[in-house]
């Protein structure tokens, strides 16, 4: 393990500039703290607590650590990265990239401060920038649940793409013309997916994109709630709805059942679910899959893997596949009148079928 003397001698400079390099002294010369940055990055320097090396990873976040609408997510992440850790014996900080790093200081030297060896990073559209900056420093770092085209950013992320359009696909092939959408009101690359898989279904089929059929909203169940009343109460309600976010189907779900409208018979839902939430719904959730476990299981063995066995990091660039799984949630819509493509006003959803009405 490379010392404060053997970075400072590899850059013939003194320990004592080494050392103030690592605790941010505004004294030092640019380009040499520059240069000793680089040089810890390369060689793997990791602080010391008296005389034990600290072996911690910080799950690091954008802003607060845990928020209620990352819902199943965050758990089921925490459990496969907690999993990952134990083969080289790592521990695990929770962190806020924003909270307490210095305006001068760099990321290197915050994380070094905090006596972390490597971090997994939660990414959103808005802290792209921090994650590039943190990579080109070279500090350990692995994203999770985002792609970045820049080869230094490191990421383990589900690709849930292919098995939204699925989603989507299914219901148009069940019959349904009036598709809602809620997707979180923050576009990190899964929604960003999810809601492209939205838009290409419906233009593959021939429809055209109504922008009331689409909420963008936080990611909770107070959302799915808002939703279920704001689209049906268009003047044409949708026949299903597409939640892009576990807790806000649960939301859809949960107003649906106090309205009395029925699912999937007044109204077909899909959701996203990120572990067994599906399960605990009644009917089971019709889903997209992601295992974020698997996710977090990955990045944390890669990252602990280059930081014990040092060297060159190889780039971790890893897609994990999701899937669509069809539940009790979905069926051919039963609102239309007489094939007319009219639908039943939201107040009769529900009743008994009057003449006229298919029943499947």
């Amino acid at each position: 393990m490379p010392s404060v003397r053997a970075i400072a001698a590899k850059l013939n400079v003194s320990a004592s500039t080494v050392s103030r390099v690592l605790n941010n002294y505004p004294d030092v010369d640019e380009s040499t703290r520059e240069r000793v940055l680089a040089c810890i990055n390369e060689l793997g320097y990791v602080a010391r607590i008296g005389r034990r090396i600290t072996n911690v990873i910080a799950l690091a976040y954008p802003d607060e650590p845990v928020r209620s609408e990352y819902g199943s997510f965050e758990p089921a992440l925490l459990s496969g990265i907690m999993r990952g850790l134990e083969e080289q014996h790592f521990d695990l900080k929770l962190l806020s990239l924003r909270r307490d790093k210095g305006p001068k200081e760099t990321y290197t030297q915050f994380f070094l401060r905090k006596g972390i060896r490597g971090v997994i990073m939660r990414c959103s559209r808005f802290n792209r920038a921090l994650i590039a900056e943190i990579a080109e420093e070279g500090f350990p770092s692995v994203v999770v649940a985002a792609e970045f085209d820049d080869p230094q950013i490191n990421f383990v992320r589900g690709d849930s793409y292919p098995s939204s359009r699925q989603a989507v696909e299914h219901l148009l092939g069940l019959g349904h013309r009036r598709i809602g959408l809620v997707v979180h009101n923050i576009p990190d690359s899964d929604h960003a997916d999810r809601r492209r898989a939205y838009d290409d279904a419906l233009y593959c089929k021939g429809i055209k994109l109504d922008p009331s059929l689409v909420m963008e909203l936080p990611a909770s169940v107070q959302s799915g709630e808002q939703a279920v009343d704001t689209l049906l109460g268009l003047p044409d309600p949708p026949t299903a709805i597409f939640a892009t976010n576990p807790m806000t189907a649960l939301g859809l779900m949960r107003r649906a059942q106090e309205r009395g409208i029925v699912v999937p018979r007044d109204l077909s839902v899909v959701g996203v679910d990120d572990s067994d939430v599906r399960m605990h719904v009644w009917p089971r959730l019709s889903a997209v899959t992601q295992d974020a476990s698997a996710i977090g299981l990955e990045a944390a063995l890669w990252l602990t893997r280059s930081i014990t066995l040092g060297g060159p990091r190889q780039a971790c660039r890893r897609t994990i596949a999701t899937s669509f799984e069809v539940n009790g949630t979905t069926a051919a819509p039963t609102t239309l009148i007489g094939g007319t493509g009219k639908h039943l006003p939201v107040a009769e959803r529900g009743s008994k079928p009057r003449a006229g009405r298919h029943k499947s």
